[in-house]
């Protein structure tokens, strides 16, 4: 499914919320700051501190990611799921790293950053989270 580009803006400058699930049923969310969107389609994650996330993604792909921005004058905010796929060498682990360097360039906080694995979300479904007065109330 095809993200907007308000979506895509709105993933690559926020801390976003990812949730995962163990077989078992166990949920796990973790706030997430090395997010970037690859395409229209997909999102590139860097895992830098991933523990029960990286154990429940090898158990189970399905993820969901929330956004929201709240501070704009209309507020907006995103429920994505899709599914997620681990990468520790090759292509998709070296756009990782790249994307480490730029967030040193940045952020001073994220010297120390070191790169575990990278995983890729292929966006499934698209849901609003933000109601939205009718009628101008």
């Amino acid at each position: 499914m095809k993200m907007s580009e308000e979506i895509q803006e709105m993933i690559n400058e926020n801390v976003v919320h990812l949730a995962t699930t163990s077989n078992d049923g166990r949920p796990n969310v973790v706030p997430i700051g090395a997010i970037r969107t690859i395409s229209d389609s997909e999102l590139l994650i860097v895992d830098v501190l991933f523990d029960k996330t990286k154990k429940n993604l090898l158990e189970n792909p399905h993820v969901a990611i929330a956004v929201e921005v709240l501070e704009k004058e209309t507020p907006s905010a995103y429920q994505l799921k899709g599914q997620a796929k681990i990468f520790t060498s090759g292509e998709i682990f070296e756009k990782a790293e790249e994307m480490v360097v730029e967030l040193r360039k940045r952020h001073s906080r994220h010297s120390d950053i070191k790169v575990k694995s990278a995983v890729i979300v292929e966006v499934e479904e698209i849901y609003s989270t933000v109601r939205h007065k009718k009628g101008g109330e």
